[in-house]
C-alpha cells in the first residue's frame, strides 16, 4: 500500500514537472528552438579560426548582401544600422532584415540616439531659388528619422543640408550662399559630412571637412565639429527639429596639433548603447584625422570638454602622451600609429575600449581608455604589459579587411563594415568565450 502511494506520488511530480518544463520553453524558449538555433548558427565560431593566445576570433558567416557598406552601429533598440551605397540598413542581431533598404543617397556614417531617431550622413541633390531655379545642387547632409526599426510609419523628420544648417553662415542670405558657385575652389558641394554621435543629453556632434578653413572670421571654417540640439517649443517640450547650438572654433584645421581638425574622417562621443542611469554626462569626444598628404603624427584626438567659470571650453588631453612602456608597448598617442583612421567606437561598458578602423592599413585596433593598445592580461597569466590584439591586413580572410570605413561595439562583439569586401565583418575576444 505504501509503495503504491509513493509511486502515484512520484508519477504526479513527473507530470507537474513535465508541464512546468514545458510551460518555461514556451516562455523563454528553448536551445532546440528554430529562433535560439538562428542566432548560435550565425554566431558561431569557426574551429579552424581559434586563436591560441588573447585575441579577436571571428563570429561566422559574415553578413553579406551589402553594395559597399560604409558604417555600422548598433543602435539603443538593439537594432543593427549599416550604410551602404543604396542607403540605409536595419537588421536585427542575428543578421536578419527587419525592413526593406531605406533609400538615401551617398550614406557614409550612422548613429541612434536615445529616442530612437536614427542620424544619417549623406548628400542631397536640391535646387536653391535664391541662386537659380536651374542648377541643381549636390550638397552633404544629415537626415534625422523616426520609425527606422518599423515601430510606426517610417518619418524623415528633419534634414540639415550644409551651408545652412551652420549657425554661424545664419546671418545673411549673402553669407549661406556666396560659395554656391561652381567656380570656386572652395565651392559648398566639396563638403562632406563625415560622422555623426550622440551625447548624454541627446545632442548631435556632426564632424565637418571641406576645402574653406579660414580662421579669426565670422564662418567657421570646413573643418570643425559642430553641435546640434532640439529646438523647443514655449513649454520647453522637443519639436523634434534641430537647430545648431556651436561649431567648436579652437580645432586649428589647417595644422596637425593635439588640438586640430585636420581632414576630419569621424567624431564620436563616449556614450554608447545600452541606456543606462549612470551614463556619463561628459561631452568630450575623439575624432579621427585623414588628410593623408599632410603629416600628422596623432591622427585620432582625444578631446576634453571641460566646465569652466566662463562655459564650455574644450581643450586637449595631454595626458595620453605619458606613454608607459612597462604597461604596453604601443598606444593611442603613438607618433603616426595610424595612416587614415576613418572610423571610431567606444565601448560604454566597463572595459571602455577604443575602435579605431585604419582604411589604409586595413587594420582594426584597439586601445584601453588610458591610450594603452591592447587588454589587460588574462586572470592567472604571467604576462605584465597590456596584450595587443589589433589585426587586419589586405585581404578577404576572416582577419583581414579591404578598405574598412566603419566599426560598432555591442555586447562584446565589435562590428567592421569591411567596403571593399561588401560584408559586416564580426569578432569576438576568444577570452570572452564561455
Amino acid at each position: 500500500m505504501n509503495m503504491l502511494k509513493t509511486n502515484t506520488q512520484l508519477l504526479l511530480v513527473l507530470i507537474a514537472l513535465s508541464f512546468t518544463v514545458s510551460g518555461c520553453a514556451e516562455m523563454f524558449g528553448t536551445k532546440s528552438d528554430d529562433i535560439t538555433d538562428d542566432i548560435f548558427d550565425q554566431g558561431r565560431q569557426d574551429p579552424n579560426l581559434i586563436l591560441e593566445e588573447v585575441g579577436y576570433a571571428a563570429l561566422l558567416p559574415f553578413w553579406t548582401d551589402f553594395d559597399q557598406p560604409t558604417d555600422v552601429f548598433v543602435g539603443y533598440d538593439e537594432m543593427v544600422y549599416v550604410t551602404d551605397a543604396n542607403g540605409l540598413h536595419v537588421l536585427d542581431r542575428a543578421g536578419r532584415r527587419a525592413s526593406d533598404v531605406i533609400p538615401i543617397p551617398g550614406a557614409v556614417s550612422v548613429v541612434q540616439d536615445r529616442l530612437l531617431n536614427v542620424y544619417v550622413a549623406a548628400r542631397i541633390d536640391t535646387v536653391i531659388q535664391a541662386v537659380s531655379d536651374d542648377i541643381t545642387w549636390n550638397l552633404p547632409a544629415v537626415y534625422k528619422i523616426r520609425n527606422a526599426n518599423g515601430a510606426g510609419p517610417l518619418e524623415f523628420v528633419q534634414t540639415l543640408v550644409h551651408p545652412f544648417m551652420d549657425g554661424s553662415r545664419a546671418v545673411s542670405t549673402t553669407n549661406r550662399l556666396f560659395r554656391l558657385d561652381r567656380d570656386r575652389s572652395d565651392n559648398d558641394e566639396l563638403v562632406e559630412i563625415t560622422g555623426v554621435s550622440i551625447l548624454a543629453n541627446n545632442q548631435v556632434l556632426v564632424s565637418r571637412r571641406g576645402p574653406r578653413n579660414i580662421t579669426g572670421v565670422g564662418m567657421a571654417p570646413d573643418n570643425t565639429v559642430l553641435i546640434y540640439d532640439d529646438i523647443r517649443d514655449s513649454d520647453g517640450q522637443r519639436t523634434g527639429q534641430m537647430r545648431n547650438l556651436t561649431q567648436i572654433r579652437n580645432l586649428n584645421p589647417n595644422n596637425a596639433t593635439l588640438l586640430s581638425a585636420v581632414g576630419l574622417n569621424d567624431v564620436v562621443s563616449f556614450v554608447a548603447p545600452p541606456q543606462r542611469e549612470n551614463m556619463t554626462t561628459s561631452q568630450s569626444f575623439l575624432v579621427a584625422q585623414g588628410a593623408q598628404n599632410v603629416s600628422v603624427p596623432f591622427r585620432v584626438l582625444w578631446v576634453e570638454a571641460v566646465e569652466t567659470p566662463d562655459g564650455l571650453e574644450f581643450r586637449s588631453n595631454g595626458q595620453l602622451l605619458n606613454r608607459d612602456t612597462t604597461r604596453a608597448d604601443s598606444f593611442l598617442y603613438s607618433e603616426f600609429r595610424f595612416e587614415n583612421p576613418v572610423d571610431l567606437a567606444y565601448s560604454a561598458d566597463a572595459r571602455g575600449h577604443i575602435f579605431v578602423v585604419d582604411a589604409a592599413k586595413d587594420s582594426l585596433f584597439l586601445f584601453q581608455s588610458n591610450g594603452f593598445e591592447g587588454v589587460p592580461p588574462p586572470p592567472g597569466s604571467s604576462l605584465t604589459k597590456a596584450v595587443n590584439v589589433s589585426f587586419g591586413g589586405t585581404g578577404s580572410g576572416p582577419r583581414q579587411f579591404n578598405n574598412p570605413n566603419g566599426v560598432a561595439y555591442f555586447g562584446r562583439v565589435v562590428y567592421v563594415a569591411d567596403t571593399g569586401n561588401n560584408r559586416i565583418s564580426r569578432f569576438k575576444l576568444n577570452t570572452d568565450f564561455e
